[in-house]
């Protein structure tokens, strides 16, 4: 794996790469929230991918939030890496997580993110020689993808843009 990939790097080098801006939030939340600039916007410079959190009166914790969407978001954009599945060895980092049990707050959740999204393009975007590939159960990958509606959104785009049947949840 790649480790200058944006959603690869430590807080202050990622941050380096955007342009950071708060604002005041919009929609309901009364005087509070319209009267701090807690909302912020985080956009990845040389991609122009974004992210924005509105949800916190604190500045703190939406730069938090919006830190962990831009990660998220550059990781399913990434430009896939090309991998051959007869000789993958998933990385040993991503082994530790049986199943590929791991959270989406894990500092590691984007990588393991690519690394599923880059062998599913290597296998053609078919689910079960992904998930041999990867050595979980095809059930363990499509909760994996199931579980987060941002990736499941962008598998069956990319498998419908590919004439292929969009996956069904279980």
């Amino acid at each position: 794996m790649d480790r200058s990939a944006p959603y690869d790097l430590a807080d202050d080098k990622l941050l380096a790469q955007c342009r950071f801006e708060v604002f005041v939030a919009s929609g309901p939340g009364g005087q509070k929230r319209h009267k701090t600039n807690a909302a912020v916007r985080i956009t990845h410079l040389h991609t122009g991918v974004h992210a924005v959190a509105t949800e916190s009166r604190s500045q703190r914790e939406n730069r938090i939030h919006a830190l962990r969407a831009l990660r998220h978001k550059l990781a399913i954009e990434a430009p896939r890496e090309v991998i051959d599945p007869l000789s993958f060895q998933p990385p040993a980092w991503l082994v530790e997580y049986s199943g590929l049990h791991i959270s989406p707050k894990n500092p590691r959740y984007p990588a393991a993110l690519a690394v599923v999204l880059d062998v599913l393009k290597s296998t053609q975007w078919s689910v079960p020689r992904a998930a041999v590939t990867l050595n979980v159960t095809t059930t363990a990958l499509s909760r994996f993808l199931h579980d987060d509606h941002h990736l499941w959104g962008h598998v069956n785009q990319t498998r419908v843009a590919l004439g292929m049947k969009a996956l069904t949840p279980r």
